[in-house]
């Protein structure tokens, strides 16, 4: 069977699957996937010609609640809540002009989800997008299910 991937659209798609809170995997390799996909993304944006993103993090911290709260079921598969996430940052930062969230869920590396923004347009457009700063956290299910969220701000 194919890889299956899941991506939300801020209008779009919800996928939600139930997992205990002891069964959550969280940072094992302390930020490996973080700086993959850091690394990925940036790759995308020097190739267009934009700015390098900066990791944050305060933005990552918040990116990982996300991720653990999709991963235990607290909160379903998507972007519900952004708004609480994005005041909390500003909150802590200061002087931020711009918000933008992309979420993926599935087994795959940091790798094939930044390949799945990269072919969603509304993704692609955050990652492309007029940001400067970057936050990334994820959570691993007992199923192997692996929740990503990368917030971007400006």
């Amino acid at each position: 069977m194919p890889l299956k991937l899941y991506i939300a659209l801020i209008a779009g798609l919800l996928f939600f699957e139930s997992h205990s809170r002891e069964n959550i995997f969280v940072n094992p390799n302390t930020d490996k996937i973080e700086e993959d996909i850091l690394y990925y993304v940036n790759l995308d944006r020097k190739a267009k010609g934009l700015r390098q993103l900066r990791l944050n993090k305060i933005e990552s911290s918040i990116a990982e609640q996300h991720s653990r709260n999709m991963a235990t079921g607290k909160v379903p598969f998507g972007h519900d809540g952004l708004q609480t996430r994005a005041k909390k940052i500003r909150k802590q930062l200061g002087g931020i002009s711009m918000v933008g969230e992309n979420v993926a869920s599935g087994q795959m590396t940091a790798k094939e989800a930044v390949e799945g923004w990269l072919q969603s347009p509304g993704h692609k457009r955050n990652i492309e997008g007029d940001f400067t700063l970057t936050g990334i956290g994820w959570a691993k299910g007992k199923k192997g299910m692996i929740y990503f969220t990368q917030i971007f701000t400006k």
